[in-house]
């Protein structure tokens, strides 16, 4: 499990800073925590680790800490958590658990007459962020996380159909379309489901 002290390397990471990207700032946070969780990386912090963290610990963690954390794991330092347990990847339990926490966080914050109102005409939020956080927040504030999807999607096709057209006749600038619209379906990546 992860130190203590990363939950405070994200504390000015709010959902409330994080809201003027234009992203999902649930994803946007998920991905920062994601990030600093592998630069930073401590041998105790990742005894079990998935493909996907693995393949990301070997590509940007730094090579001191990545070099320790599989040695550890190659001589078998946390196999027996892993048999114990049934452990699932140290990095995505910590990940869900930050996910749940920016959550909680913007349910809170639509409490906020003016918060909810500018969510509803500038927001964005990703399907799956936007799904689970219907369930968070009351009837009310579920039925402008709706309308904040649906504005979402129709943004995103007018994006794509645009995208499309430029790509069908050779030219492939403004792909970041297509990120959006992954992480709109699907979350960022990384952020395992």
């Amino acid at each position: 499990m992860m130190k203590e002290n990363t939950s405070a390397l994200t504390s000015a990471n709010t959902v409330f800073n994080s809201l003027a990207k234009g992203v999902c700032p649930v994803c946007w946070l998920g991905r920062a925590f994601q990030n600093e969780l592998i630069e930073r990386l401590h041998t105790e912090d990742a005894e079990v680790v998935c493909n996907y963290h693995a393949w990301a610990i070997a590509a940007a963690a730094p090579a001191s800490s990545a070099a320790e954390v599989f040695l550890s794991m190659l001589r078998g330092e946390g196999r027996e958590k892993s048999r114990k347990e049934h452990a699932s990847c140290d990095l995505c339990t910590s990940i869900r658990e930050h996910e749940a926490t920016r959550l909680r966080e913007l349910a809170t914050e639509m409490r906020r007459t003016r918060f909810s109102q500018w969510l509803e005409r500038y927001g964005t939020l990703c399907s799956f962020h936007g799904k689970s956080l219907q369930f968070m927040v009351s009837e009310e504030h579920a039925w402008i996380i709706t309308k904040v999807i649906k504005n979402n999607r129709q943004q995103l096709e007018e994006l794509l159909e645009a995208f499309a057209s430029k790509a069908r006749s050779g030219e492939h600038t403004g792909g970041g379309a297509l990120g959006r619209a992954a992480e709109f379906l699907v979350a960022q990546r990384g952020l395992i489901r």
